[in-house]
């Protein structure tokens, strides 16, 4: 039986059943488990993930990430796939240029260049690359190919069997473009699934993040009560401004979806998305700000390639509401901490803890009760478990302080709700405390 049962809350957002241990738990939606029957496992630390995963695994990897931080959360759990994707890439070239240089990346240790001729083309550059990277590509399980017609060819890096992974990106997006380009192989219905058997976990995070199986992703994420983390890595989210119509952040934010924060870095192998989990879970939702903090083991985004950051990329990418790691002023850090429609990441989760904690409130005081009879002691019996539920938001930094409460009257309820032992009426009214990002200063000096 649900909590809603008992106590049906609704909370609006007019700013634009978890347990407490779940509210910071992230689940990995993998494909690579052996011998599992179980659709999820749970995890309190790296020993464990070792002990079911290869570390070549996107799992060990993500899962290393998420660990990997400071403080990182009490648990994991990573959940089955069986429906597996076909990994896919497609590259482009963003720019012909005589004598240049034109590098990718396969699994983050192994780089292929091509330096074009004094009469560049673009096919001489794709088959070029083409050429550089197949015999790499085919010992990853993956097959690089020219495809399109000439004179537009494109390099395309597919998965040899469903399931294969790999870490692959270009290191200049303003000479090479990448898109991911997975189909969506059923995201959607092995999530199902595996809610069913456990559904104590709070942020999602997947292996494929192409713009096919985020919009899955995220669609599923937005009816429940959960987070969604992709990082997305496509270059047209850097390179291009809004309204591309394969671009995923602008897809998202077009989508206004509350529930996915979707975080910018071109090397998927990176799992970017893992370590701010694991970096913010650990805080008491509407505790924290998921702006402004480094990430152990995640390079972070600058000026020179690989991980190239221009002012114009940085621009294009906050514009779309998407989420990035760079350097600034030295220390590395996270930006912008919103979720695609724009709303603070913090509010969400918040708002949310919120909600399961004055469900919990209302139903104990029921629960551990004979009865609690329909009369004004009684709804003050009720007013004060709710009561205690909102001080401890004010005492953990999510609500200001100074919320107020409308408690409704015994006499004021219409008989058929007395006869159905139903209390309407009861409401409170709270300022979100939010977080300082930006100082406005001025002075003067005098001499």
């Amino acid at each position: 039986m649900p909590l809603s049962d008992i106590a049906n809350v609704t909370i609006r957002l007019e700013t634009g059943g978890i347990s407490q241990v779940g509210f910071g738990t992230a689940m990995i939606l993998g494909y690579s488990m052996s011998g599992w029957t179980e659709r999820t496992r749970t995890y309190s630390s790296m020993t464990g993930v070792a002990a079911d995963f290869a570390a070549t695994t996107p799992e060990y990897k993500a899962a290393n990430a998420y660990f990997a931080q400071h403080p990182h959360p009490e648990q994991l759990v990573i959940g089955r796939g069986t429906l597996k994707p076909t990994m896919a890439f497609k590259v482009t070239v963003a720019a012909v240029n005589n004598s240049q240089k034109y590098s990718v990346n396969l699994n983050g240790t192994q780089q292929f260049d091509y330096t074009s001729d004094g009469t560049a083309t673009n096919d001489e550059i794709i088959l070029g690359l083409q050429t550089a990277i197949t015999a790499a590509a085919t010992a990853a399980g993956f097959t690089a190919a020219v495809a399109g017609v000439a004179p537009a060819t494109y390099l395309t890096v597919t998965g040899a069997a469903a399931g294969n992974w790999c870490s692959f990106f270009v290191t200049d997006p303003g000479l090479l473009t990448l898109l991911q380009t997975t189909t969506n192989p059923g995201v959607a219905t092995d999530l199902d699934a595996i809610v069913v058997e456990n559904d104590d976990w709070y942020a999602l995070l997947t292996l494929f993040n192409s713009s096919a199986c985020v919009l899955a992703a995220a669609a599923w994420s937005e009816s429940k009560l959960k987070i969604y983390a992709a990082q997305v890595t496509d270059s047209e989210i850097a390179t291009d401004a809004e309204n591309i119509a394969t671009d995923i952040a602008d897809a998202l934010k077009t989508a206004a979806y509350f529930r996915t924060l979707d975080i910018y870095h071109p090397e998927n192998g990176q799992f970017v998305d893992a370590a701010l989990l694991g970096r913010l879970l650990p805080y008491q939702p509407g505790s924290e700000t998921w702006r402004g903090k480094p990430l152990a083991g995640i390079s972070a985004m600058g000026f020179t390639p690989p991980y190239k950051m221009s002012e114009t990329y940085r621009t294009n990418i906050k514009a779309k509401k998407c989420n990035y790691y760079y350097t600034l002023a030295g220390r590395n850090i996270t930006a912008e901490g919103v979720v695609a429609s724009g709303e603070w990441i913090d509010t969400i989760r918040g708002r949310d803890w919120l909600q399961v904690r004055l469900q919990e409130a209302v139903s104990l005081a029921v629960l551990n009760s004979a009865k609690v009879p329909y009369t004004d002691p009684g709804i003050a019996k009720l007013d004060n478990a709710i009561r205690g539920r909102l001080q401890i938001a004010v005492e953990v930094g999510f609500l200001a302080p100074g919320f107020t409460v409308v408690v409704p009257t015994a006499a004021s309820q219409a008989p058929a709700d007395r006869a159905a032992r139903i209390l309407r009426g009861y409401s409170f009214n709270a300022q979100i405390a939010g977080a300082i990002h930006l100082v406005y200063i001025t002075g003067s000096l005098t001499s």
